[in-house]
């Protein structure tokens, strides 16, 4: 993995990649120059283990992947305020917000199957939506 990433991986884009939905060719393609913040790994790791997926399982394909995984640091966390209005009013959750954030930070492009993220006015994010 380089230090410099085009991509940051919402968990949507994750477990697209590991159950191989629709879409997840796209994920994969750009999985070598892309990173994920350790609250969307969180996301991922709880829900795959809340569809019945074993931890240990769950550990095992995600380790396999070699994500570089983000801290999420102080500073990110006030970042992330600046998306805090969009959880109200579209319907972004703390996980959509912490990828936001950090694609903003490395001015990266957000990857996410999350259609309605198009419909937020001034993301200043740039977005790929692989399905």
């Amino acid at each position: 993995m380089n230090g410099r990433f085009d991509y940051v991986l919402d968990s949507t884009a994750l477990i697209a990649l590991i159950a191989q939905e629709p879409g997840y060719e796209k994920v994969q393609d750009v999985l070598d120059n892309s990173t994920i913040s350790s609250v969307n790994l969180t996301e991922v790791i709880h829900k795959l283990v809340q569809k019945g997926t074993n931890l240990r399982i769950v550990e095992r394909l995600l380790k396999e992947l070699q994500l570089n995984v983000i801290d999420w640091s102080e500073v990110l966390a006030y970042r992330s305020a600046e998306f805090a209005t969009f959880g109200k009013s579209h319907g972004l959750s703390l996980g959509d917000r912490a990828c936001l954030t950090l694609a903003r930070q490395l001015q990266a492009a957000a990857v996410t199957a999350d259609r309605a993220w198009r419909q937020v006015p001034e993301l200043g994010v740039e977005l790929f939506v692989f399905r």
